[in-house]
Formats: C-alpha cells, structure tokens, sequence
C-alpha cells in the first residue's frame, strides 16, 4: 500500500511539473511575438524564461540575447541581469569591463541591485580600477534604497574600517536598517553591539531582543548563541531550560554545535534529565559529521560506559580518529589507553607518541605524562633533564601533578641540581591546589625543615590536609605526631585511628605498627591484644623491625588459642594489605 502511495505521489508530481511546463509552454509563442516587435518587457521576461528554463530547454546564450535586446532600450533590470552574465561567464565569455558597463548603466537609472553589484565591482577591483570610495559611493545608493544586502554589508564594513573608515555608529545605523528588514545576520550584529556595547551604550535587553528575533527566523546559528547566553547567565538570567530549548532548535536543523552543546546538557543534566543514552546519541551524530570534539567525547563515552556498553576498542576508535585532526585531548586518552593497554596492545613508544603530539601543542596534562615516560624511561631512553623539562611546562600552567613532580626531581637533584628550596616553592604551589601528595611533601618538609624553616605545627596542618584525602604516609604520620606532641584531642581520636586502619590496609608498615600499639593500649580503640598482635606481625613481617619487642612481649601473654588466631590473621592480613608497588 506504502508503495503505490508513493508512486502515485511520484507520478502525481511528475505529472504537475509537466503540466506547469506545458501551460508555459504556450506562453511562449505570444512572448516571442511581442519581444520580436520590439517589446523591452517581454524581451526582459523572454530572457529570464530561457535562464530559467521555464516552458522552453534552459539557455543562457538566449538569454543573453533577449536580455542584450532589452538592455539597449534602457530596460535596467535587463542590463543589470546581462551584468550578472558577463561577470559569471554565463552564455557568454566572461568579461568584467562588460558587466562594469552594463551594471553602471542599470545602477545610473537608479536600480539597487546593479547599484551594490557595481560597488563591489569597485572593491575588488573586476573591470575597473579599484576605488574604496566609488565602492561606498555606489553601495550607499543602494542602501539608501532599502537594498538590505548592502545594508547589511556596509555595517559589516563600517564595524571592521574595511574598505571605508571605521565608524561604530554608522555601522549601527545600518546594522539597524537592514535588521528592521529581517535580515539574520543584522539582528545577530545588532545584538552583539549592544551586548558589547560597541557604538552604541551597553544593553543586555537590547541585546537579547536582537539575539531572539534572529533565532525565532530560525538561523541554526542565531538558535545556537542564543543558547549559550541563556547557558552562560549572558546578558540574561541563568536559565538551563532554555540553553537546552534553542540548542535542541539548533541541533534539529544539523547545526554540529547545537547537537554537540545538546549532548553535553543530557550528560550534564543541565536543563534535562541527566540520559547518558541520549548523550551518546546526539555525540554520535556530531562524531559522524567528522567533528573532533564529538569524537573525543563518544570514545569517552565508550571507555566509560556511560550510556553504552564499555567497550576499550570502540573509545580507541573515536579517539584515534579525533586525534588524527589533532585534537590535544584525544591525542591524551589515545595515549593513556596505550599505556594501560586498554583496548589496544600496551606499548608505551605509541603512548609516548601521542603524549609528544598533545604535549607540543601545549597540554599541560600530556606534558605531565611525558614527563613521567621519561623519568621512569617508558617507552622512551631515561632522562630525567627532559622529564624536568616537560615537568617545568606543565607546571607553569598550573599542572598540580607536574608541580609536585617537579618539586620532587628538585628534592632528589634528578636533572636538576638539587635545590630544597625550589622543591618547596612547587610543592606549595601544588598543595594549595588540593594535590595530597604535595601536601604530603610539604608536610614533610616542614618536620625536617629542608627548604624552610622546622615547623612540626605546619608539618601536622599539611599531613592532615592530604590524610583527609586518603594519603596513608600522611595519615599515620598525621597520627605519629599527634601523639608524639600530646596534641591529641578526644574528639579526634576516632577519626586519627580511621586514618590509621586506612592507611595500614595500604601496606603503610609504620601505621600497622601504630595500628597494634593501639589495639595493645585501647587508647581510642577497643583494646585486642590478638590484633595488637597480628598488626604488630605484619609490621614486621614488611619491614619495620621497631615492631618486632611489642609483638614478642605481647606473644607472651596470649593465650595458646589467642596466639593461633593472631598468627592466622597476621597472615590474612600480609597478604590482604600488601604495601603498594612504588
């Protein structure tokens, strides 16, 4: 049924485009009476007729003809239109001299297409000398006609001081004229005006009411922009809803931006329901047009599951090809993904690669990483001058981990000369940025007083900003010298031995000590002599022999059942909280 409807649809307007050429068909013949006798007008429609193919075969030499016929009788809109032909090359040799001529003879009678056209002839300098004010001259009549091309185009020029001086305000004036005729491009020039106040005061209303009347005509673009002031809080309330409304316009239309700021909304839950799935989906249609942002942002989609299933190999894919534009981001995850293997065989030469691509237009995180392959000589020969190299850039972009990092090469003097000083102006600047493990450094750095003045109440304040994050050398050690310095209140006991538990379930050998002298004394901790015991164990047993007098003494006093169960979980526990790989 779908089938036939469709053929008769086909049918039905094959059969309608023949009978309109039929019925112009036979208008011809009286039309070529008229135009033989002489006739400017029909001589003019004649032409138009054969340029149009209209009720005869298409044929621009005709239409020439016709159109000559007319233009010598003074015929404007024929002498503009055979203008158009000799600049275009259209049924006849292409000749500007030509189409100056009979641009100027349309534009002296006063018409405002061949006006505009002639003044562009002058600009560009086709058929004539160029003349910056001939080409004003010119466009300017056309203007003052109402021609809203030339309007529009004149307060292009106006605004930039191209072809004419610079002149904000005549720039609005004509920004204006054209945008009360409709045109896109002005309300969107209006609008920016006045949102930047340029030539005219600063008006945010003013501004949107310019920015809405070029999106409600529906130009993508405009539907867009206005979306992004309405994301961004410009010049209007803050109102995701709307964002979300116009770029949903926009997008609908094809506009990649418009699909790919709707995207980020859905995975954002900005203006929408948070739906991965209708994320991926509008990612999708952005990487499919070839945008390097769209891909970039599917493959990681892809490497998180987020809205599809995980799948290494597929995230791999988008990002390569986003990296292969050039996308510094991508050329990132590309690298990481083969780093670890991730979809991809590890190779740590490809992740130097990719790290290099990124890090040489300037991305601190890459510059990060390449840093560390040539520090820890993955993939690449060692050398820790390079690796401080990279470090310094990411660092002077604000990089926390390149900070850090480059604070510890200057602690060790690796491919630098060492310097405590300079390490504790990198580790602060990164510490102050959150990094736990500058916060550690600093802290430690306060306790022996290398590179600053011995501080233990500065060393305590530093350790427990990185224990709050997890840090388990700053967490025990945060306790170490809470206790060491009586500074422990009640109400922190609680929390310190959390740290403590943590950080010796990270193989922390030190904070399993703490850990079974505090099951041994109860201080803040049910006391549990067995786990006092088996804690005490595995101190040892990794490496911390100042352990080893408090679990014999302790061995000693248990029972023989207490004693086979400390030694059972002391070797639960060895091989349960090993110490992390360095």
């Amino acid at each position: 049924m779908f089938i036939k409807k469709a053929l008769v649809w086909v049918l039905s307007v094959a059969l309608s485009s023949a009978v309109s050429f039929s019925v112009q068909a036979q208008i011809i013949p009286e039309l070529e009476q008229k135009a033989e006798r002489g006739d400017a007008k029909a001589q003019f429609d004649l032409g138009g007729r054969y340029d149009r193919g209209e009720g005869v075969t298409q044929d621009y030499k005709k239409a020439v003809y016709w159109w000559h016929k007319a233009a010598e009788q003074e015929y404007a809109k024929a002498q503009f239109n055979l203008g158009v032909m000799y600049a275009n090359g259209d049924g006849v040799a292409q000749d500007y001299k030509q189409a100056v001529h009979w641009y100027r003879k349309a534009a002296e009678q006063g018409d405002a297409d061949a006006q505009s056209k002639l003044g562009d002839m002058y600009v560009y300098g086709n058929g004539v000398a160029k003349d910056s004010k001939q080409a004003e001259q010119w466009w300017r009549k056309a203007a003052k006609q109402g021609h809203v091309g030339t309007q529009s185009k004149l307060g292009v020029f106006y605004a930039v001081g191209i072809v004419v001086a610079q002149d904000d305000k005549q720039a609005m004036h004509w920004y204006r004229k054209a945008a009360e005729q409709g045109d896109v491009s002005s309300h969107i020039n209006l609008g920016d005006r006045y949102y930047n106040g340029k030539g005219v005061a600063q008006d945010y209303k003013q501004a949107m009411h310019w920015y809405h009347k070029a999106a409600e005509q529906g130009d993508a673009g405009a539907q867009f922009n206005l979306g992004n002031r309405y994301y961004n809080g410009e010049g209007v309330a803050q109102d995701y809803k709307q964002a979300v409304h116009w770029y949903r316009k926009a997008a609908e239309q094809g506009y990649v931006n418009g699909q790919h700021y709707l995207a980020r909304s859905y995975y954002k839950g900005k203006g929408v329901s948070q739906d991965y799935m209708q994320a991926v989906q509008w990612y999708r249609k952005v990487a499919e047009q070839g945008y390097a942002r769209g891909q970039l942002r599917l493959g990681f989609m892809y490497e998180n599951g987020y809205g599809v299933a995980q799948d290494y190999k597929h995230a791999v894919h988008w990002y390569r090809k986003a990296a292969e534009q050039g996308d510094a981001s991508a050329q990132v995850s590309l690298g990481n993904r083969y780093y670890y293997g991730e979809g991809v065989a590890q190779d740590y030469k490809q992740a130097v690669h990719w790290y290099r691509k990124a890090a040489e237009q300037g991305d601190a995180d890459a510059q990060s990483k390449l840093g560390d392959m040539y520090k820890n000589s993955y993939g690449v020969a060692q050398d820790c001058k390079q690796a401080v190299h990279w470090y310094r850039k990411a660092a002077e972009q604000g990089n926390a981990t390149a900070q850090n990092n480059l604070g510890i090469s200057y602690g060790n003097g690796d491919g630098v000369a060492k310097d405590y000083k300079q390490a504790v102006q990198w580790w602060r600047k990164a510490a102050e940025q959150g990094d736990a493990s500058a916060q550690f450094n600093l802290g430690l750095s306060y306790y022996n007083g290398y590179g600053v003045a011995q501080d233990h109440k500065q060393a305590v304040q530093w350790y427990r900003k990185a224990a709050e994050q997890g840090d388990a050398r700053a967490q025990h050690l945060y306790v170490e010298l809470s206790y060491a310095g009586g500074e422990i209140a009640p109400a922190e006991i609680e929390q310190m031995v959390r740290w403590l538990r943590a950080s010796a379930q990270q193989g922390e050998a030190e904070a399993q000590y703490y850990l079974g002298r505090l099951f041994n004394s109860g201080d803040g901790i049910p006391q549990n002599t067995t786990l006092a015991y088996a804690w005490l164990s595995v101190a040892v047993a990794n490496g911390y022999d100042k352990a080893r007098s408090l679990r014999d003494e302790i061995a000693q006093n248990l029972s023989p059942v207490a004693l086979d169960k400390g030694q059972t979980l002391a070797a639960e526990y060895f091989e349960k909280y090993r110490p992390s790989s360095p």
